[in-house]
């Protein structure tokens, strides 16, 4: 085989390797937003009007304190939890962090505590079909939107204005309770 066609074989299946990989991913993307849109409307686990009962305080001898001065914001959470800043790269994330991240059955994609600051306009596409489930929250003194869903897992996230961006503090239900106390704990520092 001379070089030309050695050329020619390697350039072709470059491209039908990255056509391959293009299709999938929004083969993947497609399906993955049609089974949410099939699970949010099939399935809201409430659209009752909650807040946070102030007695869930959490014991400081049995947590943390994250602080982050960048954004401006701290909590009290497990002390047997880790928690990693970044973990996943977005271009409508700023910032993120995940809870328990050194537990057995750690997902980064379904981590049982999130703290993700976004754009605004992340929240309206990926919230846009919630608003029926939409509930009324208080977190550290600011007004938000609390939301019960399933997607693959039963989800609960609590949406915060947050300056030019959108906060999300989000949980599995499993993890309702912690995280109830998470939010309890939750101020905004200068």
């Amino acid at each position: 085989m001379n070089v030309i066609n050695k050329k020619v074989l390697i350039i072709t299946l470059i491209a039908v390797g990255i056509f391959v990989l293009i299709a999938g991913w929004m083969f993947n993307k497609k399906f993955n937003q049609i089974t949410l849109m099939q699970n949010l409307t099939q399935s809201p686990i409430s659209s009752t009007i909650s807040s946070i009962p102030s007695a869930q305080i959490v014991n400081i001898s049995e947590t943390k304190i994250y602080r982050n001065t960048e954004f401006g914001f701290e909590f009290q959470y497990p002390k047997e939890w880790e928690l990693e800043e970044n973990s996943f790269h977005s271009p409508f994330s700023k910032f993120n962090l995940q809870g328990d991240t050194s537990a057995k059955d750690y997902n980064p994609f379904n981590s049982a505590f999130l703290v993700n600051v976004v754009t605004p306009d992340f929240i309206e596409r990926q919230f846009a079909d919630l608003k029926s489930v939409a509930q009324e929250i208080r977190v550290g003194g600011i007004d938000g939107k609390k939301y019960k869903y399933k997607e693959q897992f039963a989800v609960i996230d609590v949406i915060l204005p947050f300056g030019q961006y959108q906060l999300i503090l989000g949980t599995r239900q499993e993890y309702e309770d912690i995280f109830n106390q998470i939010l309890a704990t939750f101020k905004f520092i200068k």
